[in-house]
């Protein structure tokens, strides 16, 4: 029984030591094709950007790219992708235009339905890109739309950067639309793209989203419009400064400079230096000192006595942005009273005073 056992466990460990051996044989056979791979795109890289460039300086030779094609597609891909940003205008459509010439596009849409997530988001990434040139938006078809419920988010948001950019304008608002719907992160990623729609998204759209009722939507569209940073025609946005959600009141006041001005929404934001919550006051008091509402300077002084030293210093700094009535309440503050407020008072009267003297 002992000696069967014995051979029992030598073969066993016979077994172990070849499964230990083939391991590190294809571990060692990856890192040296890693190696080789590296050394060749290290090498390439240069000499396709060349090409490339010359390319879109008028050259139409293709023949030095289509032998880098057949050295390493990867590289080709990765060089093309390069250039996004680098090119606009014409020199993204010749760019783009590779896709075709080079018979790219219809091996591209093959790889979105690998199942390498690694492979099937490179292959979005620069349908993605050549979705700016026409001729590959007929191309492609609706294969970005119907991409937006892909079971990979990153997949997803590219899919929707890509007709943010370059779709209709009915593709535009469903991609508003789910922004408004997605985690903040997906908003962030896609409020730059939807950037330049800003100006006709808020005319319907977005007060759609602020009319719907979905507190959740409401401050998604809020946030987006922060994020854009563009002067708007949005109606109304007094109603949420004075939301029972101190989020919701936040990034209404945020928005407060960045839509036509209003006595209702002035009213509001003063009202709101008094709110309950202090981060929704000290939002209110960086919007007094933006809109220039001199109004609201007692309010400002009030905040500085609060107790809040938070809400204190952004009052204080509201003050100073309103000259000359802000910084003469500024010089009253820091001439007796408080301790505290006139340290403060006098704290930002020294930043204040080198830009009053000049």
């Amino acid at each position: 029984m002992t000696e069967a056992a014995l051979r029992v466990a030598a073969l066993l460990m016979g077994v172990y030591a070849i499964v230990i051996l083939a391991l590190f044989a294809a571990a060692l056979i990856r890192g040296l094709r890693w190696k080789e791979q590296t050394r060749l795109t290290t090498e390439l890289l240069p000499q396709i950007r060349t090409s490339l460039v010359d390319y879109l300086a008028g050259n139409d030779d293709l023949e030095p790219l289509r032998r880098f094609l057949k050295v390493s597609r990867s590289d080709v891909l990765s060089a093309i992708l390069s250039f996004q940003s680098a090119v606009s205008g014409s020199a993204r459509d010749r760019l783009c235009g590779l896709a075709l010439d080079l018979e790219l596009l219809d091996e591209w849409r093959r790889d979105v339905r690998s199942r390498d997530v690694a492979r099937r988001r490179a292959a979005f990434a620069v349908i993605a890109f050549v979705y700016a040139f026409e001729p590959c938006r007929r191309a492609v078809g609706d294969l970005l739309a119907d991409s937006l419920e892909d079971r990979d988010w990153e997949v997803r948001v590219c899919c929707a950067q890509a007709l943010a950019r370059f779709g209709s304008p009915a593709e535009v608002v469903a991609i508003f639309r789910i922004a408004t719907k997605e985690n903040l992160l997906t908003r962030i990623l896609l409020a730059e793209p939807l950037r330049p729609h800003a100006l006709e998204l808020s005319k319907a759209a977005v007060p759609d989203e602020l009319r719907s009722g979905d507190a959740a939507r409401v401050l998604a569209a809020l946030q987006i419009v922060v994020a854009w940073e563009r002067a708007l025609p949005l109606a109304g946005l007094d109603e949420w400064m004075l939301h029972p959600e101190p989020e919701i009141r936040i990034q209404a006041l945020r928005a407060a400079p960045l839509v036509t001005a209003s006595r209702e929404n002035e009213l509001s934001v003063m009202q709101s230096l008094a709110d309950p919550d202090p981060d929704v006051a000290m939002a209110a008091a960086a919007v007094v000192g933006r809109l220039q509402i001199l109004a609201a300077i007692p309010l400002l002084v009030q905040c500085l006595s609060g107790g809040n030293s938070a809400l204190a210093r952004t009052a204080a700094a509201a003050l100073a942005a309103l000259p000359p009535q802000g910084w003469q309440t500024l010089e009253e503050l820091a001439a007796g009273g408080d301790p505290t407020t006139v340290s403060l008072a006098e704290d930002v009267l020294r930043r204040v005073r080198p830009a009053r003297s000049k």
